[in-house]
């Protein structure tokens, strides 16, 4: 038998090899420690690596199954520190700094800040051919080098802290060392301050997960599996969520409720709306497989929730409560959705421009590009026969523009955050939506009563059919 380490972007491959032979496999995620114990029972397993919520992270409860089952396992590094620092107290061996940190929930010299959130360890990377390169730096190594410039006298404790917040505050796949002269800009650094520090780093920096990661080698080629105790400190049990966890990790397709179900028989009443759904799900599909979608931490929830209660006009918690409920979601499933959400406002943010491409060709495969150009032609052709191309927002009040909008066209209550809600359909911002909605409101009177005077159409207090 062997160990079996789950690796990517904290250690090269090639150097792990040299310093421990073993079975190397991709970042872990949930469901391969499951897997591999019923494949091939490895004397050891050691996780270093492992993909965060853009697919289902390793569960605890699979680890601790391969405890049970007498296999030892170990981590360090990134995932697999995390994992230890939680499963501590039920077996898991932890190695290294960062481990130590999650554990005792600080990371010194930060004493006065917890040590606790998965980015810290977060990175973007590269695919597997090239090998998992980090195309990001982890916020731990970013803190345990600035750490370390302050303890040789590079900096003073003061930017040292200042660094590391400003930092903390970036998403994670905007951190590296290579945006440090810019921060340090942003934070009026003087010139030789700035070059001393940038000089430093080019032999001083610290790979703290790649430290941790060789520290974990190291360990285990000393026979550290060997020796550890096999016995389990805890009875595991066999609930109905590990049944249902297993007949999963074995193949089976995901189990849906009666409700659900039945929610799919009533699709499958409508083809058109079906066959549209479907692909929009397949798309969806294949954006949860992808390797590197974010961390969706709480804020990113947060934000996340935001939208969805902005989009479907939920005011206040009760109406959030009716809808989950109407949906058939608990608050595992809410989270499940929002995570998902977060994946979806990454992929947006990220697309830019090309997204209204896509929507185009979306709109033509299914035959709805026609009829919203030709509305689009005759509005246009309107407006200029009336001298309205330009139709400024000041012309009709902002208040009635948006109370038209929304209540005579939508049907609901304005949202508190009218600015956000112009953002979230692709406007730059409020003023933006508002020229379109002017335009919109003068072309829905014009089409009402083709002879009305100008400073009728115009008037605020006119009402437009919705």
């Amino acid at each position: 038998m062997t160990v079996t380490v789950f690796l990517g972007p904290s250690l090269p491959r090639e150097e792990a090899a040299g310093l421990l032979q073993a079975d190397y496999r991709a970042p872990v995620r949930q469901g391969d420690v499951y897997r591999l114990v019923q494949e091939s029972r490895p004397a050891a397993i050691a996780i270093i690596d492992g993909y965060f919520q853009e697919v289902p992270s390793v569960w605890h409860k699979e680890i601790l199954w391969a405890m049970d089952q007498g296999i030892p396992v170990f981590g360090a590094a990134s995932m697999g520190a995390l994992r230890a620092a939680e499963l501590e107290p039920f077996g898991m061996v932890g190695v290294g700094r960062i481990y130590e940190g999650f554990r005792d929930g600080v990371f010194a010299p930060f004493e006065d800040e917890a040590f606790e959130d998965d980015d810290e360890v977060a990175v973007v990377h590269g695919p597997p051919e090239l090998g998992y390169p980090a195309l990001s730096d982890a916020m731990v190594d970013l803190r345990a080098s600035f750490a370390a410039a302050a303890q040789q006298g590079v900096i003073d404790a003061g930017l040292r802290d200042r660094l590391v917040a400003v930092y903390k505050e970036r998403f994670f796949r905007e951190r590296s060392f290579a945006s440090l002269p810019a921060v340090m800009a942003e934070l009026g650094l003087e010139r030789g301050e700035s070059s001393a520090l940038l000089d430093w780093l080019e032999t001083g920096r610290v790979d703290q997960k790649r430290e941790d990661a060789r520290a974990l080698l190291q360990h285990l080629s000393g026979g550290a599996a060997d020796r550890h105790e096999t016995e389990p400190a805890f009875v595991f049990e066999r609930t109905t969520l590990w049944a249902q966890f297993v007949e999963q990790s074995e193949g089976a397709a995901p189990v849906l409720s009666a409700a659900e179900r039945r929610v799919i028989e009533e699709l499958r009443l409508d083809p058109q709306l079906y066959d549209s759904l479907r692909m929009t799900a397949l798309l969806r599909l294949r954006l949860y497989a992808e390797d590197s979608l974010p961390v969706a931490d709480a804020a990113a929830r947060r934000k996340a929730l935001d939208r969805l209660r902005r989009r479907h006009g939920l005011l206040s918690r009760e109406a959030l409560d009716r809808w989950a409920a109407a949906c058939d979601l608990d608050r595992a499933g809410l989270n499940r959705l929002l995570d998902f959400e977060v994946a979806l406002d990454h992929s947006r943010d990220a697309a830019g421009q090309d997204l209204d491409a896509a929507i185009l060709d979306v709109l033509r495969s299914e035959d709805r590009y026609r009829t919203l150009a030709e509305r689009a032609r005759d509005k246009e052709e309107r407006l200029q026969q009336t001298f309205e191309t330009e139709a400024a927002p000041s012309a009709l009040s902002s208040e009635s523009l948006l109370d038209w909008y929304f209540e005579d066209c939508l049907g609901r209550r304005a949202p508190d955050d009218v600015t956000g809600f112009a953002r979230d359909l692709g406007f730059d911002g409020l003023k933006d939506l508002l020229a379109v909605l002017a335009r919109e409101k003068v072309y829905r009177a014009l089409l009402a009563d083709k002879q009305a005077p100008l400073a009728q159409a115009t008037d605020g207090r006119g009402s437009g059919a919705a």
